[in-house]
Parts: structure tokens; sequence; C-alpha cells
């Protein structure tokens, strides 16, 4: 088994998500969606917020909602470090759509350059945990 698997640990800011064994893994990165699978190269990598899928030993594949991030690979050991992980059950519709809301809002007001970004940033959370969850963006 050890073979055919690589040790994962994903860490978000609040938890520990996942300390195991896993068969593969695909991370969202800037440049698109990257694959992971055992004796993976060395590399460090930027993690952008998205859908992270990893399948674990037992061939259960699970799926998170990631916020931005960076991922190291050495020794058939891969460490995800991001400031959020969700599984759509944790996802809160009304709250996201909310926050989705209230950030369009103050798109719409003018304001200084960093607090456009970061009203961006608020907006882009917002959307991405409501196309997670399956819900259709208004």
């Amino acid at each position: 088994m050890a073979a055919s698997t690589f040790s994962l640990k994903i860490i978000a800011t609040n938890k520990i998500y996942y300390d195991g064994r896993a068969q593969s893994l695909v991370i969202p990165t800037i440049t698109g969606q990257r694959g992971i699978l055992p004796h993976h190269e060395e590399m460090i990598c930027a993690i952008d917020m998205g859908v992270l899928q990893f399948l674990k030993p037992d061939g259960e594949r699970e799926e998170i909602l990631v916020g931005a991030g960076s991922l190291q690979i050495a020794n058939n050991r891969v460490i995800v470090l991001v400031d959020t992980a969700e599984t759509r059950d944790e996802i809160d519709v009304r709250r996201a759509q909310e926050a989705a809301d209230r950030a369009r809002e103050r798109l719409r007001q003018k304001k200084s350059i960093e607090e456009y970004r970061m009203t961006q940033a608020a907006l882009a959370r917002a959307l991405s945990r409501l196309k997670f969850k399956g819900r259709s963006i208004e």
C-alpha cells in the first residue's frame, strides 16, 4: 500500500483537515489544476482558491473548498497549508449569498484601491462557496 500512496496533510488556519495517506491529489493553482501522484518530484507551489480533491487509499474521493495557500512536496510527503478548508456541509448558503450581496454593494461604492481589492476577494470567496455548494450564482 505504501508504494502506491503518499503522506498527505491538509492544514487550514483553524484546523488540521486531513492527516493520512492518499493515492492522488488535485490542487487549484493560479495557472490551473495540478495533479499529484505518489513519488512526485520535490516542489513548492502556490495554491489558489478553489476545489481541492484527493483520493484516499480505500478509493473514497474527498472534495473541499480551499482558500489561498501553499503546497510542499518532499520525500513522498505532501503538506498543504491554506487559509480556509470547507466541506460542502460546512458552507452556509444564506451567509454566502448575503456576503456576496454585501460585496457587490461595496463594489458599487467609490472606495480606495485597497478596499476595492479586498471587496473583490470577499466576493470571490462568497461566489466560490455558492458554486462549490452547487447553488446558482446570481
